[in-house]
Order: C-alpha cells, then sequence, then structure tokens
C-alpha cells in the first residue's frame, strides 16, 4: 500500500500531471518566413533590454531576473532559427 501511495503523490507532483506535456514558449513554426521569425525575437531582446534597464535604475531585482529569462528564450528561437536557416559564409 505504501508504495500506492508513493506513486500517486509523485505522479501529482509532477508538472506534466497536472498541466500537460510541456511546449516551447518560443519556436520556429513551419510556414512562417525566417526574417518575420528574427524580427521578432529582436523586438523580444529590446524589452529584456528595456526590462534590464529600467530593474537596475530602479532596482528590481525581479525586472533583471525576467530580463535574463527572456533574454535565454530569445537565445533558443535564436539558435533554432540557425540550425535552419545557418548564417552566410564570410567573402574571405
Amino acid at each position: 500500500m505504501p508504495n500506492d501511495t508513493a506513486s500517486i503523490s509523485a505522479e501529482v507532483s509532477n508538472p506534466a500531471y497536472r498541466y500537460g506535456l510541456t511546449q516551447p514558449l518560443f519556436a520556429v513554426i513551419p510556414g512562417i518566413p525566417a526574417m518575420y521569425a528574427k524580427d521578432q525575437a529582436s523586438k523580444l531582446m529590446e524589452c529584456a533590454r528595456y526590462l534590464n534597464h529600467t530593474g537596475v535604475m530602479h532596482g528590481d531585482h525581479r525586472m533583471v531576473a525576467a530580463s535574463h529569462h527572456l533574454n535565454t528564450m530569445v537565445r533558443a528561437l535564436l539558435d533554432q532559427l540557425e540550425e535552419i536557416i545557418p548564417p552566410l559564409p564570410k567573402p574571405w
């Protein structure tokens, strides 16, 4: 009986059990032009820069932490784009 209770509590504490399977927040989707995705990533990076600057000016560590998380997500999106569309070779 204790094993059954332990397995049930492990399932309930698992986020996938409560919220379903995780999906990437930012992802490259087929059919969306790469330039549009890069433009959106640039806008998100600008938001992260604003959050960081404002957080530092006001001493709000939550804003600074949010900017770091947003930068990490944008970096993942740009890495995904780079896998799909390799950078242009250097001319020299």
